[in-house]
């Protein structure tokens, strides 16, 4: 049998954390998913913590650092917030609920607290960067950056998942 990559093992974390929350976020639940036995995990991670902290990581680096990647092709502030808030109606629409169970998570674990606050605070400041870009008073471009971010929050906490054309409607300002 071939040998299970630590993307592997990362994608799968994201996904049983996705689909079943942090209480099946376990070795061994992972372990009868991808049908290989603990030692393949513990080749790649020391410890649970370990690959909780990498999973975190991964996490970040799909959904902040990636999204920020996309947007930065764009050639003025105004082109690429519109990259990153379409990647972003595209992430709402994928109707996970990761970003609600990283939060989830978040208040159970300090470290993890800690962690997600951090990314919070580095998408926040992207966004304020191209605000200030697009806006020359500088309190016009957090305070949009303040109503863009609880928008994408907003949304995705909504009561019922929106369709496509509601969620250019709530970001048309931002597309």
């Amino acid at each position: 049998m071939a040998e299970i990559k630590k993307e592997v093992w990362l994608k799968m974390g994201l996904k049983v954390l996705d689909k079943g929350g942090l209480n099946e976020l376990k070795v061994s639940n992972l372990c009868n998913e991808l049908s290989v036995t603990k030692g393949s995990f513990y080749h790649w991670f020391k410890s649970k913590s370990d690959f909780d902290m990498a999973l975190l990581a991964y996490w970040r680096e799909l959904f902040t650092d990636n999204f920020i990647h996309n947007a930065e092709v764009g050639t003025n502030s105004k082109e690429k917030l519109s990259r990153l808030v379409t990647n972003c109606i595209d992430g709402l629409q994928s109707g996970s609920r990761l970003e609600l169970e990283i939060n989830i998570w978040a208040h159970k674990d300090l470290l993890v607290k800690n962690f997600v606050n951090e990314v919070y605070i580095n998408r926040f400041n992207y966004l304020v960067k191209l605000l200030e870009d697009i806006h020359s008073n500088k309190k016009e471009a957090k305070r949009h950056a303040l109503t863009l971010y609880s928008l994408t929050i907003g949304a995705d906490l909504f009561y019922k998942k929106l369709t496509r054309k509601e969620l250019e409607m709530i970001f048309q300002n931002y597309l």
